[in-house]
């Protein structure tokens, strides 16, 4: 099931150019395409005509036209031209979604349109920002998004999936603090004096026990952003002192594509030594530690087609992902119920 009246980000903003874009959401067909005012645009990727893919056809000024028979829309989805015909057909359109493009993120809304709000979409300011530099990707993933979401909210399968770069011990033995409200899900762990994960350790030049931090908000249905820091024991990095180590943000969109593959976006961001290129290669480093959580996820994903009905067990540590699921599993049920009561 999906959260319908929410934000998903369905493409990076230098995704959309001249050309049309298909990509599908939620198990839904999209063609996306740069109007030529510069608006991001979201149709249905299906002709009202022939049922045609309007991904195979071309965009012409604010409009795209159809590869079959040249029927074009416009941005709100209205057929506009039928070349064969003076007239267009009354109702001849397709359907349109809001977008919003912000931190280079091009943000759609799946549900009713009336109900889109734009303040549930989080600030991700580390993606664009001059005082920071940003490594990014998008990765197509077989496997269920609440899967691959369970992965990231997950810190202590880094000790085991990433032991050569965000392992450390320190996140498996320290109780995560969960705090969940209407909207998010927030989740801290606090390592004072703690061994730091290699990638930082190397990055940041520490040579022993560090203060460390891993904050993170889960934004329902599909957005979580990071909050990493390290610094040199005792300096004051708790209580915001942040001249004596590194912080690094993070941010992942785990877009659902069908039930059982996803669009996984994602940021690996900092706001130190913006100009080494040797620091730059180092975090660029995250993408083969990224792919690790998509290896372990699709094995994972077989083994549950395997045997859906296979018994599992719960522990201590997925506190904050059951918090997650349950939030979205709120958000989902109310939303049935409104479309219930309509």
């Amino acid at each position: 099931m999906y959260l319908y009246d929410a934000w998903y980000v369905a493409a990076w903003d230098h995704e959309l150019g001249g050309a049309p874009l298909a990509r599908t959401l939620l198990g839904m067909p999209l063609v996306l395409y740069r109007a030529g005012d510069g608006r991001a645009v979201a149709l249905d990727d299906r002709c009202c005509h022939r049922r045609a893919p309007l991904s195979k056809g071309k965009v012409v000024g604010n409009d795209i036209q159809c590869g079959y028979h040249g029927l074009q829309f416009d941005p709100g989805g209205a057929c506009v031209r039928v070349p064969s015909q003076s007239t267009v057909p009354p109702g001849a359109r397709v359907r349109s979604y809001p977008v919003i493009e912000r931190n280079r993120w091009v943000w759609v809304w799946m549900g009713d349109p009336t109900a889109a709000d734009a303040s549930q979409i989080p600030d991700l300011f580390w993606h664009d920002s001059p005082a920071w530099v940003a490594v990014t990707d998008r990765f197509h993933v077989k496997a269920s998004y609440q899967n691959l979401i369970d992965i990231q909210l997950d810190q202590t399968h880094s000790r085991y999936v990433h032991p050569t770069s965000l392992g450390n011990d320190g996140a498996v033995a320290t109780p995560p603090k969960v705090r969940r409200d209407d909207r998010t899900v927030r989740c801290e762990r606090l390592m004072p004096n703690a061994d730091p994960p290699p990638i930082w350790a190397k990055i940041g030049d520490f040579t022993g026990n560090v203060d460390h931090w891993i904050k993170w908000v889960y934004y329902p249905p599909a957005a979580i952003s990071f909050d990493v820091g390290v610094y040199n024991v005792g300096t004051g990095a708790f209580e915001g002192n942040l001249t004596h180590g590194i912080s690094v943000r993070n941010s992942h969109s785990c877009t659902p594509e069908t039930a059982t593959t996803t669009h996984h976006f994602w940021v690996a961001a900092r706001n130190f030594k913006l100009d080494d290129p040797e620091v730059h290669r180092a975090i660029g480093a995250i993408r083969n530690t990224f792919l690790e959580d998509v290896a372990i996820v699709e094995a994972t994903e077989q083994r549950i087609a395997d045997d859906p009905a296979a018994p599992t067990i719960d522990v201590n540590a997925d506190h904050p992902t059951i918090q997650a699921r349950r939030l979205l599993a709120r958000l989902i049920e109310e939303a049935a119920g409104r479309r219930a009561a309509e």
